[in-house]
C-alpha cells in the first residue's frame, strides 16, 4: 500500500483549509511574559464567519482524516514483505538468427 498520493492529498487539504480560515479571520494574539513561568500566556483569538468557514473547516478536517489514513498505510507498509521482482524472460543471443 502507497501512502505517498495520500500525504500529498492531506498535505494539499490542510494547507487550503488552514490558509482559507486563516486569510479570512478577525482576532487578535496577545503575549504575556512575567517573571514566573506559571504566570506567562499566550492567547490566541480567531474568528472566521460566513463561507470562509463553511469551506475552511471541511478542508480541514478531510486533510486530517487523510493524514490518519497515510499513517496508517505508512505503518502497515512497512510491516508488508516486499513482492519479488520476476525479470522478463529474455532467450539468449545464440537463439535468435542472423539477420540477412
Amino acid at each position: 500500500m502507497k501512502s505517498g498520493r495520500v500525504l500529498i492529498a492531506a498535505v494539499l487539504f490542510l494547507v487550503a483549509g488552514v490558509w482559507i480560515v486563516m486569510a479570512y479571520c478577525q482576532g487578535t494574539v496577545g503575549a504575556s511574559v512575567s517573571s514566573t513561568i506559571t504566570e506567562s500566556k499566550l492567547s490566541v483569538d480567531i474568528t472566521t464567519t460566513g463561507l470562509p468557514m463553511l469551506i475552511g473547516v471541511p478542508l480541514t478536517l478531510i486533510g486530517l482524516l487523510l493524514l490518519i489514513i497515510a499513517l496508517i498505510a505508512a505503518i502497515v507498509g512497512q510491516f508488508q514483505s516486499p513482492k519479488p521482482i520476476v525479470p522478463p524472460e529474455i532467450p539468449p543471443r545464440r537463439g535468435i538468427p542472423f539477420e540477412e
